[in-house]
């Protein structure tokens, strides 16, 4: 992660299809952490939702149904995250493994899931919880919801406690559909990061994967990837402290699964997040700098290349050439594609 967006060459250029993807660099190392990396992981983390906002799309026109559970665990302060996160990823595990979970699937035409894991921290420390999609081949009715709510809820709390974690109140638990348009009306939905574009929709496929670009839900609650800003009332040694012990608790899992053949099923390619990152880089290239002028900033005032991406996501090119400036020797003509670059 400390070498990721170290330039290659001799230019650093921006890319962006126009579409929901974010903005990136092109011509820089990559470190492909979904979890540690801002910009990596805006990134994998937007590939990941289209991903599930595509098989959610095709998995309700053939009249499925889907429901979104969330499951976390009661935390307090000086709970490591490393032993939380173990007992959630274990829950799930111990839930899906057994004759129990078979039989429900049976009962409920569930044909597959995706499971996503979150982590933010707040007052009683650590909060980490999964978020899991599950695809029913059947309509589910009220009488039925309401008792595979009762069974899931049971089931999760006894895996926790035996995987070692605290037992869940009701309140760190939540089942409920999504409904046709592909959004869930759960009280776990968040709210997405860029105020300046309310028109963006934020469906099941974001909530699922765009931690990165979420807030916590209550004042005191705060994602990982805030406690690399300055925050009121927590000491940049705190922050740094939180940050190492999320960044050696999460590394080398896997932030967010699928059923095995699920992506089959709607025939959702088998990409890695390298692929992910290569696929945002061969998009149009809307700007190029120096790397010299790149490494400039990078040295000086790292989170400007961030806002330069959102002017190049707005198309602010005046503002973009203050921050970086163009460099004059590139031209559209050159590179074979069509550019949207204004001089």
């Amino acid at each position: 992660v400390a070498k990721c967006s170290w330039t290659i060459g001799q230019t650093v250029g921006i890319m962006h299809d126009g579409g929901e993807r974010p903005a990136g660099y092109a011509g820089i190392e990559r470190c492909s952490s979904i979890w540690a990396c801002p910009s990596c992981s805006a990134v994998i983390r937007a590939g990941r939702a289209a991903e599930i906002e595509e098989a959610v799309t095709k998995h309700q026109k053939t009249g499925g149904e889907l429901l979104f559970f969330t499951g976390t665990l009661r935390h307090h302060q000086g709970d490591k995250l490393a032993v939380t996160l173990d007992a959630v990823l274990e829950a799930w595990r111990k839930l899906t493994a057994g004759r129990p979970w078979k039989n429900r699937k049976m009962a409920h035409a569930i044909s597959g899931y995706i499971r996503s894991i979150e982590v933010t921290h707040g007052e009683n420390g650590w909060h980490p919880h999964a978020h899991v999609l599950l695809f029913l081949d059947e309509p589910m009715d009220d009488g039925a919801l309401e008792d595979f709510r009762d069974w899931l809820f049971e089931k999760w709390a006894g895996y926790v406690a035996a995987a070692g974690g605290n037992v869940p109140t009701e309140k760190g638990l939540d089942l409920q559909r999504v409904d046709k348009k592909g959004k869930v009306l759960a009280k776990y939905l968040s709210k997405i990061q860029d105020e300046k574009k309310p028109e963006k929709r934020w469906g099941v496929g974001a909530e699922m994967s765009r931690s990165d670009v979420k807030r916590g839900r209550v004042d005191t609650a705060i994602t990982p990837f805030q406690l690399l800003d300055e925050l009121d009332g927590m000491h940049e040694r705190e922050r740094g402290r939180l940050w190492r012990e999320f960044y050696q608790a999460t590394k080398g899992r896997r932030a967010i699964t699928w059923a095995r053949g699920l992506k089959a099923r709607y025939e959702i390619g088998e990409k890695t997040d390298d692929d992910l990152l290569e696929e945002a880089e061969n998009t149009v290239v809307v700007w190029t700098t120096t790397a010299k002028n790149y490494r400039r900033v990078h040295r000086v005032q790292a989170e400007r290349l961030a806002y330069a991406l959102e002017l190049a996501e707005g198309e602010e090119w005046g503002a973009l050439a203050e921050i970086l400036p163009p460099d004059e020797s590139w031209s559209a003509d050159g590179g074979g594609v069509e550019s949207r670059k204004v001089v």
